[in-house]
């Protein structure tokens, strides 16, 4: 698919509708004049990108929208010329731009954005798995988090695929992919990072079921504090008929936010902290988001033969 066939098929007007019925849905706000202002200021990122929604079990919680970005833009700069970016951001710009610079122009930037009041994250893509060693010295990064590297590295949490900024929240998510698979012990071990009450052991039977062989968990991070405030383990690609128990408001989003990919991907994130679970979940809408998956599943170690699809659904 080539991106003049992408860029004919994002509809700006298409997508106020797709959002508003998504919204009404699941009880989420909506505020179209800021959607109107994101796809004006990110229209080639849209329309070349690939896009999916977003929302958690949370009662209430926003409904999101994100592009993953197929052209390198800075999407910082975007924000701020649009009048986009959140109150108290500037603090959190050298970040960002320390990163942009690393492997010779390699990252590419994307964006979260709540339906309801705008940009809520930045993401980095960094062209393939880096080193953590690397990606959490860079200066700009307090020292606080870049000491987390003790904890992380004895676990195998060695391989950061990316990192996104939340600008509300300054906070840093940190998403590793490790070689497993995954077992009992090892999902305790991450999960206790962040403290909180263990699941259920039939929970996490379901999460390992579900999680691909190498897996994914994202870590999120206290930019000021370099806390650990919550782990997050992935299903990627879980088909609809295929789900694994979810509350009713997330089994609701699957069903009404529209996909008009071919492939349609849908993805479970259980989230654990010391405050709460939950479970988020993620829609491609369009632009092929499986094919951005499958790009990512060929930088693992040099290996591009390792499977990564779900367990349960292969069975």
């Amino acid at each position: 698919m080539t991106c003049e066939m992408r860029a004919s098929e994002f509809d700006p007007e298409q997508f106020h509708q797709d959002i508003k019925a998504t919204a009404a849905v699941i009880g989420a706000p909506v505020a179209h004049h800021i959607t109107t202002a994101v796809l004006d200021a990110y229209a080639d990122n849209f329309a070349q990108g690939a896009t999916l929604w977003k929302t958690t079990s949370r009662p209430g919680d926003q409904l999101s929208y994100r592009f993953f970005s197929r052209l390198k833009t800075d999407t910082v700069h975007q924000a701020s010329c649009a009048g986009l970016l959140p109150a108290g951001a500037q603090p959190l710009i050298p970040l960002l731009t320390s990163w942009a610079a690393l492997y010779d122009g390699a990252p590419t930037q994307s964006c979260d954005f709540d339906a309801g009041r705008g940009l809520a994250k930045t993401w980095t893509y960094f062209g393939g798995l880096r080193p953590a060693e690397e990606l959490l010295a860079v200066p700009a990064l307090p020292a606080a988090v870049q000491s987390r590297l003790k904890d992380f590295l004895p676990l195998g949490l060695a391989h950061i695929r990316f990192v996104a900024v939340d600008w509300r929240h300054h906070t840093a998510n940190v998403y590793f992919r490790s070689q497993g698979p995954l077992d009992t012990g090892q999902f305790a071990r991450i999960h206790a990072l962040a403290g909180g009450k263990p699941p259920t052991a039939d929970l996490v039977d379901e999460v390992l079921a579900y999680v691909p062989e190498d897996y994914c968990v994202a870590i999120t991070l206290s930019l000021a504090s370099g806390k650990i405030e919550r782990v997050c383990f992935y299903a990627l690609k879980v088909p609809q008929d295929r789900l694994p128990r979810v509350p009713e408001r997330i089994r609701a989003f699957l069903n009404a936010a529209p996909s008009h990919d071919e492939d349609e991907c849908n993805v479970i994130g259980w989230s654990f902290g010391p405050a709460s679970d939950y479970i988020k979940a993620e829609r491609s809408y369009r632009g092929d988001m499986a094919q951005v998956l499958g790009q990512w599943n060929c930088f693992f170690y040099g290996d591009e033969g390792r499977d990564y699809t779900l367990r349960k659904a292969a069975t």
